[in-house]
């Protein structure tokens, strides 16, 4: 497993024991994660150590580096925050700070341009009137009658 995803994984495994122990439930989803996903046996070796000595989240965040396994992170501690069916003060606190340490590192206003690209293009007429089904002639018809009778209101500005 490459470098990233298994520190994706370390700081999973590792989040298990921010509230200070370990419920069975994410006992249980730590075993299944080990025993299905292909580790090396070196990389077994430090999660073993891991899970004796768990580190901290912010030593491995650094060294997940693949954009997807960032965003994955995120959305994974908030899943594992409620496994165990009891969201601790300390497991918030982690959350937050591992949102605000990927998100610090994004670009929003080109995000948020790009949105606004992606947003506009959907307004345009040969989207709004987009024939889904070619081989029906009733939605054909419809939406050719649509197109005509409010011609304008979905063409791109100028």
């Amino acid at each position: 497993m490459e470098e990233s995803k298994f520190n994706l994984w370390r700081a999973c495994f590792s989040f298990c024991f921010v509230d200070g122990f370990l419920a069975p439930k994410e006992n249980e989803w730590i075993e299944s994660k080990i025993s299905t996903l292909t580790f090396s046996s070196e990389q077994l070796k430090v999660l073993i150590q891991d899970l004796k000595s768990p580190p901290a989240i912010e030593k491995l965040l650094p060294l997940i580096t693949k954009p997807a396994d960032r965003g994955f992170l995120v959305n994974h501690v908030r899943v594992l925050a409620k496994l165990d069916s009891d969201l601790s003060v300390e497991e918030k606190q982690k959350i937050q700070m591992v949102l605000q340490a990927i998100t610090s590192k994004l670009d929003m206003k080109a995000l948020n341009d790009v949105i606004a690209q992606d947003e506009k293009a959907s307004y345009h007429e040969d989207e709004v009137y987009k024939v889904h089904n070619k081989h029906s002639f009733v939605e054909s018809l419809v939406m050719s009658l649509m197109k005509k009778i409010n011609p304008g209101d979905y063409k791109l500005p100028e």
